[in-house]
């Protein structure tokens, strides 16, 4: 058969159609899509629409990125001096953060490249910041195992996603979709009874960085990404994430992702009571996970001797320690301090002195002891 470019240009435009239809991962399962999901889960589906993980990634084609009614406010411009045209992928933007990548799929850095969203616990207009500044303008995407669906990595020499270089690998799916933790799933799509998707938690592959001994920190908050780490330093190591979550759903914006405390802490605190009055209605995550944690926010809380950073997210450390020798955090402020049985414990100006700004460490000791 005599070489015809037509021809060919027709099998490479067959082949590229097939590879987004049904794409196949690095064990040789075959990806369908999380729309295939859809037809028989809707309710699931549904309530997994309105949560940050299928809004991890967003491509970007001249207009905003589009968030879940009654959820993110979103990101209304991308950063100062480019337009949409500009930028081809938004990445985060639920609740927290949002950083852009440019039109070479590279993510833009520097002073204000990225946007924080407004913060209730901190009640702060939605503003610009800088992001990995003293680098190069722009930095590689490399980001997708935890921001996509079907991440292979491929370095510098590619292939780059959608041809752009500065992505550093290809996906299925942007954004963090069924199948990212499901597994792979045109199996189970072809036969619903016979193949059974993964079940299994696949939380910790994601919501831990590095070593999962240590616990990342940096200014006297916790680093986002530590929740895993966390809950093994706590003492409910041996609790599965769905014991208090609900996966299919955000812990955000009312959306139900939190199943309550009479089916969480009660179940096995059901003889803890609050002794003292003044706190009878409070929460158990009040006290008990303090927002020790920085995504994007963290403000101040100067009460009386010293100062307390506070952030926008809660800790799953849950352990309080009353001990005035014991320090949250390592002495070089880079991880969280760990006792001898590899446990981490938080400290009352956490806890208590965040909201009780008029008192001090000696009091907030002595209140913490006499609650329960």
């Amino acid at each position: 058969m005599n070489w015809h470019p037509r021809r060919h240009l027709h099998r490479y435009l067959l082949a590229a159609l097939l590879s987004a239809i049904t794409s196949t991962s690095a064990s040789g399962l075959e990806f369908a899509g999380s729309k295939s999901c859809k037809s028989c889960h809707l309710e699931i589906y549904n309530q997994y629409l309105q949560t940050g993980h299928p809004h991890k990634l967003q491509r970007v084609r001249g207009a905003p990125p589009v968030y879940p009614s009654k959820t993110s406010a979103g990101v209304p411009h991308p950063p100062p001096g480019h337009s949409w045209k500009d930028i081809s992928y938004v990445i985060g933007g639920f609740s927290w953060k949002a950083r852009f990548m440019d039109q070479q799929g590279y993510i833009l850095t520097g002073d204000q490249t990225q946007y924080n969203l407004s913060s209730s616990p901190h009640a702060k207009d939605a503003h610009w910041v800088a992001y990995d500044v003293g680098n190069s303008p722009r930095k590689p995407y490399t980001c997708g195992a935890c921001h996509t669906t079907g991440w292979t990595p491929s370095g510098e020499t590619g292939p780059h996603q959608d041809g752009l270089p500065g992505i550093h690998g290809t996906w299925v799916e942007p954004g963090v979709t069924c199948e990212a933790c499901h597994g792979p799933s045109a199996a189970h799509v072809a036969a619903p009874t016979k193949v059974k998707p993964v079940t299994k938690e696949t939380c910790r592959s994601c919501h831990a960085r590095g070593e999962t001994t240590t616990i990342d920190a940096s200014g006297g908050l916790i680093k986002h990404h530590e929740q895993f780490e966390t809950l093994l330093a706590s003492p409910h190591s041996s609790l599965a994430c769905g014991s208090c979550h609900k996966p299919h759903q955000s812990t955000r914006y009312q959306t139900g992702g939190y199943k309550g405390e009479d089916t969480t802490c009660r179940t096995c605190h059901r003889n803890t009571q609050i002794k003292l009055k003044a706190k009878t209605g409070m929460a158990c995550q009040t006290c008990h996970m303090p927002r020790a944690v920085k995504s994007a926010l963290s403000t101040p809380a100067a009460y009386r001797g010293g100062t307390v950073p506070v952030g926008d997210l809660r800790t799953h450390i849950f352990s309080i320690s009353t001990d005035p020798n014991w320090k949250m955090f390592t002495d070089d402020g880079k991880f969280v301090r760990l006792d001898d049985n590899r446990k981490a414990h938080l400290t009352v100006d956490y806890v208590c002195l965040s909201c009780h700004t008029s008192q001090d460490m000696p009091w907030a000791r002595n209140e913490a002891r006499r609650i329960h």
